[in-house]
């Protein structure tokens, strides 16, 4: 006979602990929230930091693109700028209105970012994507390019997108959602080949991870039921023809201009975005660049690694793919050869970045997370948000080398740990710590974010006038 004390019998009894913010309950209402944020920071951002072009030479035109890195007429129209030099452009008292299409791209990216938030973990977790990538330095810097980047990265998403939506919500091999993910994908070759590959193996995971019927990862294995054979063959036979129906659309677009697409720029893209191995990852500047959202992101990584490897089957298979979204992350900026490959890789990784980042912010808001890891994910995302503030203002990285890195990491540790012993019996402590932390996370996320933009303004000057 198996005893049982009075603390067992206690821990057992107690209720679990309460979840945070239960109005996120309501994010799905809250489309016109979403719009503001995807607007407003941009919009103003311009006004009090006004767009500047590099300085050039009388008669010359802006800074190109090669031609081999963008096939479409809408790309290079985008990169050309015609509209600068209208005469009615210069009676405007708004310098930043060349750069209009740039800024609606950015609005869209984010608008793209809640969608696939949205698609793949629900609309909570969209919204808090929205919030942690809307006041985003390099979101807000997209913006302000004359090349087309926060465009490429939208068609991409929305291939990837679309796809998924196509799986979910039709049995059927043909839908819009699968047209939708075609014309993404031909886009993307066109616009930006160098993001071609992530999305063909992100497209390749979903097909993998989503059988038809109660197959595979995708299915729940405790109900048992006859799939129809044409239904194992719903993904595959849907990604053939998504990815041939993009083919034959690029080798259309090439053929009407002469060019068959074996001697177009198209392949050579490609691997421009496959061949800047073995250029060190850190090019990036990953701690300015995550910043605040650093510790949401590890937190995010765990949940969805979590879900992967957990008992639950119905939460395995969109786990897999953002997983495997995020290791296409550092392995996208590693393999792309630097100018405009690199900075599509940039642009394209934001969107994994905020998904992963809201998926840890909300294990946080769900209770599963402990005090202890959300404490040592704060500390680490002050040190390296103020580390990435300080280091614009200054010109200079305070926390960039490994040991530093290794000592901020151990000291939240024990900032965590110390914590969580502290506050082990005491729910009201732990619930006050929890929000404190998400409110510091979010605000501090927004403000530097935005603060960050007049002199990363200054860098993008000086590194185009070089």
């Amino acid at each position: 006979m198996v005893s049982v004390d009075d603390s067992r019998l206690t821990e057992l009894a107690a209720e679990p602990p309460e979840r945070l913010f239960p109005v996120l309950d309501r994010a799905a209402a809250m489309g016109p929230l979403v719009v503001l944020m995807a607007v407003l920071p941009g919009l103003t951002s311009l006004a009090v930091v006004p767009f500047e072009r590099p300085t050039v030479e009388l008669g010359a035109s802006p800074p190109p693109v090669a031609d081999l890195e963008i096939q479409s007429p809408w790309g290079r129209w985008l990169v050309a700028q015609p509209w600068r030099d209208w005469p009615s452009l210069d009676r405007l008292p708004a310098k930043w209105l060349p750069v209009v299409p740039a800024y609606l791209a950015s609005v869209v990216l984010v608008w793209m970012v809640w969608h696939a938030a949205r698609g793949l973990f629900g609309a909570r977790t969209g919204l808090l994507a929205v919030v942690v990538v809307c006041c985003h330095t390099p979101v807000v810097l997209l913006g302000r390019t004359i090349e087309p980047l926060a465009l490429s990265a939208v068609v991409a998403t929305a291939t990837v997108t679309g796809f998924v939506t196509h799986l979910q919500r039709t049995n059927h091999w043909l839908s819009v959602f699968l047209l939708v993910a075609a014309l993404g994908l031909a886009t993307t070759l066109l616009l930006a080949a160098p993001l071609a590959c992530p999305v063909v193996v992100l497209v390749v995971t979903a097909v993998i991870c989503h059988p038809a019927g109660e197959l595979g990862v995708w299915g729940n294995g405790a109900v048992v039921t006859r799939t129809p054979v044409a239904g194992r063959w719903h993904g595959p036979v849907s990604g053939f023809l998504m990815i041939g129906g993009a083919v034959v659309l690029v080798s259309m677009w090439e053929l009407k201009d002469g060019q068959p697409l074996t001697h177009s720029g198209i392949l050579a893209g490609i691997g421009r975005g496959l061949s800047g191995w073995p250029v060190p990852i850190g090019r990036l500047e990953w701690l300015r660049t995550l910043g605040w959202l650093s510790g949401p992101l590890l937190l995010g990584i765990v949940d969805v690694t979590r879900d992967v490897f957990g008992a639950n089957r119905d939460r395995r298979p969109v786990a897999v793919l953002a997983m495997v979204w995020a290791i296409l992350v550092p392995l996208s900026i590693g393999l792309a050869e630097s100018g405009y490959p690199f900075h599509l890789a940039e642009a394209f990784v934001v969107v994994p970045l905020a998904v992963l980042a809201a998926r840890g912010i909300e294990s946080i808001c769900e209770r599963r997370v402990t005090v202890g890891p959300v404490v040592a994910a704060t500390w680490l995302s002050g040190c390296l948000g103020a580390d990435g503030l300080l280091g614009r203002m200054l010109g200079q990285v305070v926390a960039g080398t490994g040991w530093q890195l290794v000592v901020v990491l151990l000291m939240a540790i024990a900032v965590g740990t110390g914590v969580a012993v502290s506050c082990r019996d005491n729910e009201v402590y732990r619930r006050r710590i929890l929000v404190g932390c998400l409110v510091l996370v979010l605000v501090s996320q927004v403000i530097t974010g935005w603060l960050q933009v007049p002199v990363a303004t200054l860098d993008v000057l000086a590194l185009a006038e070089n």
